[in-house]
């Protein structure tokens, strides 16, 4: 008791509350990372679906990607999709995703960038149901697509793959691939498409793929 005749209660010092994580917390927390990524995935339908309508696959499987991680931050994913909606408009070119293991060899680099010449050329299967595959471009050329005649028959009801898509034909001596109007297109490695019935020269270490990049073929030399 105080001279004013009041009583004080003792004082004790604060114990540290404990906060126990429960197992139940955890859960909650992975469901609701999963309801973000699922909206982000949502919203990313938009630039996947227009990248495969104009012939930019890379770029929309991309923007799918960004936007998925992007929904971890509410609102973020609607402008990473405007983004990449824009550039599926602008881009001349396809973003390519890069394939393990096909690079081309050092002792060979520095025939890269000249035309083939001759009759002697090979086209391997980077990826896509040929992957691993090699096939001898001989003198009559080489035919891609799914029909029974093609000399590199490509499965049936693979997606962006035509009946008659593409050939390899020598033109003077050189080595050119052909888009044979197919209906999604042939490209080049760095995503340039080509425009039908006309040849563009190939070199050693050319890629090149038939309508998505996960049918993808690379020139190389014996």
């Amino acid at each position: 008791m105080d001279a004013s005749g009041e009583r004080r209660g003792r004082v004790f010092p604060s114990r540290p509350v404990k906060t126990e994580v429960r197992g139940t917390d955890i859960i909650y927390l992975i469901l609701g990372i999963a309801a973000l990524m699922l909206l982000g995935a949502l919203t990313g339908l938009l630039p996947l679906l227009l990248g495969r309508y104009m012939n930019r696959p890379g770029l929309g499987q991309l923007g799918m990607l960004c936007c998925i991680f992007s929904g971890l931050l509410p609102g973020l994913e609607i402008p990473v999709a405007i983004g990449f909606v824009l550039a599926i408009f602008i881009k001349k070119t396809d973003f390519v995703w890069p394939q393990r293991g096909t690079s081309v060899p050092p002792e060979r680099a520095d025939r890269a960038s000249r035309p083939v010449q001759g009759n002697t050329l090979y086209v391997t299967a980077l990826s896509g149901p040929l992957r691993g595959q090699s096939y001898p471009v001989g003198r009559e050329g080489l035919l891609f697509g799914c029909d029974a005649a093609c000399a590199v028959r490509i499965p049936t009801g693979t997606p962006g793959v035509s009946r008659r898509h593409c050939c390899i034909r020598w033109q003077q001596g050189v080595a050119s691939l052909i888009d044979l109007n197919s209906t999604y297109g042939t490209f080049m490695g760095d995503g340039r498409k080509l425009p039908p019935n006309y040849p563009h020269q190939l070199a050693a270490g050319s890629r090149f793929y038939l309508g998505d990049t996960r049918c993808l073929f690379q020139i190389s030399l014996p």
